[in-house]
């Protein structure tokens, strides 16, 4: 007999159309790091892996440094293929960087490291304490106090 799936946290009240849409993005992160993992001048380095989004996307106004609030346009890039990788169904970056601004103000108040990941699990929905960690990491690379 075959047990039930769980579902993941979030899918359920994800429409079909939208997990679809999901499914399809993950399978061309996928397909893009595995081309550039496997080219034929050899070993990709990791910055090479990595896929990239498009330059027309909305963003916040980044320096080309970044200034501690506002992640740079890699750093923003790297930091949705994180969450990405963290909790793929997070994929609208409108939210997603909504999300991400909320928690670097709670890094830049000094909220405690608990109550920072306590609070990415309300911003970003459906995630656990273990994806909100990891999602408050990738904040960090570009969110200073």
């Amino acid at each position: 007999m075959h047990s039930p799936q769980q579902k993941q946290p979030g899918w359920s009240r994800i429409s079909t159309g939208r997990r679809a849409t999901v499914l399809v993005a993950g399978l061309a992160v996928l397909t893009a790091l595995l081309a550039g993992a496997c080219g034929e001048d050899g070993p990709a380095t990791a910055a090479q892996a990595l896929p990239t989004l498009p330059s027309d996307l909305p963003t916040a106004v980044p320096t080309a440094e970044g200034n501690g609030s506002t992640p740079t346009d890699q750093q923003r890039k790297e930091f949705l293929f994180s969450l990405a990788v963290a909790a793929p169904w997070l994929l609208d970056e409108g939210l997603a960087m909504s999300a991400a601004n909320k928690t670097c103000q709670d890094i830049k108040k000094g909220v405690s490291d608990a109550d920072t990941v306590a609070n990415a699990q309300k911003h970003f929905t459906d995630v656990d304490a273990t994806q909100a960690q990891k999602i408050v990491d990738a904040v960090r690379v570009w969110c200073k106090p």
